[in-house]
């Protein structure tokens, strides 16, 4: 299982993936990002797309996703699970992620 995921309600962070192949790096990939409340949801909670991943380290296999305050303002607190999903080949080379915990922590100060 992959290391929890966690962030208060309204906060921002920033979140780096480490992804290997055979001990080697991948050094490109389109990744997406899911939190969803439960893995059969059809709908996500918070979906983050390709473009918001910061690639300026690819060529070491290191990717960050930024989350910004407005994506957790508006969950709930709780455990959710997600998913990065990492795609080397387009329809032939599809990865995904072993679920990840991503626990959302109840705010003390809340945001106007």
């Amino acid at each position: 299982m992959a290391n929890a995921i966690k962030i208060k309600q309204g906060e921002g962070k920033t979140v780096n993936f480490s992804i290997t192949r055979g001990g080697s790096a991948v050094q490109s990939a389109t990744l997406t990002f899911e939190v969803k409340e439960k893995a059969s949801d059809t709908s996500p909670a918070l979906s983050k797309a390709d473009t918001d991943f910061d690639k300026s380290d690819a060529s070491n296999g290191n990717y960050t996703l930024t989350f910004e305050v407005d994506d957790t303002k508006g969950l709930k607190a709780k455990t959710y699970v997600s998913e990065l999903k990492t795609v080397i080949t387009a329809g032939s080379d599809v990865d995904k992620s072993y679920d990840i915990p991503f626990v959302v922590e109840r705010a003390v100060i809340a945001d106007s």
